[in-house]
């Protein structure tokens, strides 16, 4: 974990020394702010349809967790998501102050985050990036082969004949009780309405998340990058932090969304400032929304705080 986020600080302090700081620094000091408030309305709003995701999913889990509780997990885990691992750490928050079981919550919490990436590399495969022809071959290629991984990887949990080479295995008796309960939970959301409507709450998500860096674009008064060019960065961004393996999105998002970026014509100071910008928002939101879920629910976090 420590090393996962040592590579990411690495990544974007190179980000940082592969623009022209003096070209960076002129950059941010012309920036139109209006554009940045509304990057900051979409990104609220993408943060509120993440939690009706979360809320949905938990309630067709079959968990009785409290919507405060659900609420509050969700805000405080904001910041975890940038830690490896992070993403987890909402389903920490939820049993600590409800005892939800995290074997059953840790479903939801699987599938937002695979299916985030997922709808928005398919939007990626309609859209394309100009001059990357090969990249529609490969998203052609490999979407249906994840997916088809993805359906034999849910029917090879869902079978009830586990190979003995697996049921024999020491960590399999430790964690046996909680590959049951993975297994229950995701049987009892693996159905055609559950997911066809998180599929609509991801690409909502997507949408909001890319509109959010086009509004940075403008507020950088970077001229001749259009909405869908912008809304392509981004998507290649997630794939590229889907693929890249250190368990954390930060560095490795903003290096892919630099890379599309350049080769959609943005200077390379433009577009690092484009991602660097970005991703500040965000964070600085999650500090924001963290803080208010915690004065706003304070007797959750002081249990979570006994908890400790």
């Amino acid at each position: 974990m420590v090393s996962s986020a040592v590579i990411s600080l690495a990544i974007i302090v190179g980000l940082l020394g592969f623009a022209d700081l003096a070209k960076l620094a002129n950059l941010l000091t012309e920036l139109r702010p209006i554009y940045l408030g509304v990057a900051a309305i979409l990104i609220i709003g993408y943060n509120g349809t993440q939690l009706v995701q979360w809320l949905y999913l938990l309630d067709h889990l079959g968990l009785a967790a409290p919507g405060r509780a659900a609420t509050f997990a969700f805000s405080g885990a904001n910041l975890g998501r940038y830690l490896p691992g992070g993403s987890y750490f909402q389903n920490y928050l939820l049993y600590e102050t409800s005892h939800v079981n995290p074997a059953f919550s840790s479903v939801a919490t699987t599938l937002m985050v695979l299916m985030e990436p997922a709808v928005a590399l398919i939007f990626l495969l309609v859209i394309g990036i100009d001059g990357w022809v090969w990249l529609r071959w490969l998203l052609g290629i490999g979407l249906p082969l994840a997916g088809l991984f993805a359906a034999g990887l849910y029917l090879f949990i869902e079978s009830p004949l586990l190979p003995a080479w697996l049921t024999g295995h020491r960590l399999f008796a430790a964690l046996a009780d909680q590959v049951v309960n993975f297994r229950d939970g995701l049987g009892r959301i693996a159905r055609p309405r559950i997911l066809a409507t998180t599929v609509a709450l991801s690409a909502l998500l997507v949408l909001l998340e890319g509109l959010a860096l086009y509004m940075v674009v403008l507020a950088l008064r970077i001229d001749g990058l259009a909405i869908t060019a912008a809304l392509a960065a981004y998507y290649f961004s997630i794939g590229v932090a889907l693929v890249v393996p250190i368990f954390t999105n930060l560095g490795t998002l903003e290096a892919g969304g630099v890379a599309a970026l350049i080769t959609l014509g943005v200077s390379r100071e433009g577009a690092v400032a484009i991602m660097v910008l970005d991703r500040a928002i965000i964070i600085a939101l999650a500090i924001v929304l963290a803080a208010i879920a915690g004065l706003a629910f304070r007797d959750l976090l002081g249990r979570v705080g006994r908890a400790r």
